[in-house]
């Protein structure tokens, strides 16, 4: 199995306009856009993830998302023979869903980040240009408002390419409250209703809890409250 998994964490603060970059100097989308995975550099995982007293996710958060994600694929009778995380970061997705499924024979993970794929040791390519074999499991975690409009929207195209069964997707959106002062402010800040009505488009069940299941998954038939 490669080494894998990148999770772009940035959060973000309610009230944000979805068509300005913010962080230092609100550059502008182009120049946020044109800069894409320079961001994301050894000093921002040591900052976000690695050090204990500044990053925003605890070892036991890790493994409980985890846990969560595996037990909704298995409550909906989904066999995951194939997992990728696009967008890996240190890789600590990838390396618990590992520990918990394995008899998964194919871990798959990707980054834009130079620095995450020399570090961690992940396949590049970037999110919009999301490639390979499909997946059933496919988590895509705090990537997606990274990148300026027009690229999420290719990015979300893609991941319905690559997605056979459920998509996992974790974004901070302009009604979300967060802690700036610990938190990686930049990024676009768009609404929830932008992504939801981009991944009902492209074939996507909104579960709830950041769970998407792919139109292709046939063996999935919930009840009316269950999806949308």
């Amino acid at each position: 199995m490669s080494r894998s998994t990148i999770t772009l964490y940035g959060l973000n603060v309610g009230g944000r306009n979805n068509n300005v970059a913010y962080g230092p100097g609100s550059e502008s989308l182009t120049d946020r856009s044109r800069r894409g995975a320079e961001h994301f550099d050894a000093a921002y995982y040591k900052r976000y993830y690695h050090a204990a007293d500044t990053a925003v996710v605890t070892p036991a958060m890790q493994r409980a998302e985890v846990a969560f994600v595996i037990a909704f694929c298995s409550h909906i009778g989904l066999e995951i023979k194939r997992f990728t995380d696009a967008g890996a970061g240190t890789g600590w997705w990838a390396k618990e869903f590992a520990r918990r499924q394995p008899g998964c024979r194919h871990v798959e993970t990707l980054d834009a980040s130079e620095a995450a794929c020399r570090i961690y040791g992940h396949r590049r390519v970037e999110l919009q240009k999301l490639d390979g074999a499909q997946s059933d499991l496919v988590v895509c975690r705090d990537v997606l408002r990274y990148l300026g409009d027009t690229d999420a929207e290719k990015a979300i195209r893609r991941l319905a390419r690559k997605c056979r069964g459920v998509l996992y997707v974790h974004v901070i959106t302009k009604e979300d409250e967060i802690d700036e002062d610990a938190s990686d402010m930049t990024g676009f800040f768009r609404s929830t209703a932008w992504y939801r009505r981009r991944l009902s488009a492209a074939g996507f069940r909104d579960c709830g809890m950041g769970l998407f299941v792919s139109g292709k998954l046939k063996s999935f038939a919930p009840f009316a409250i269950e999806a949308r």
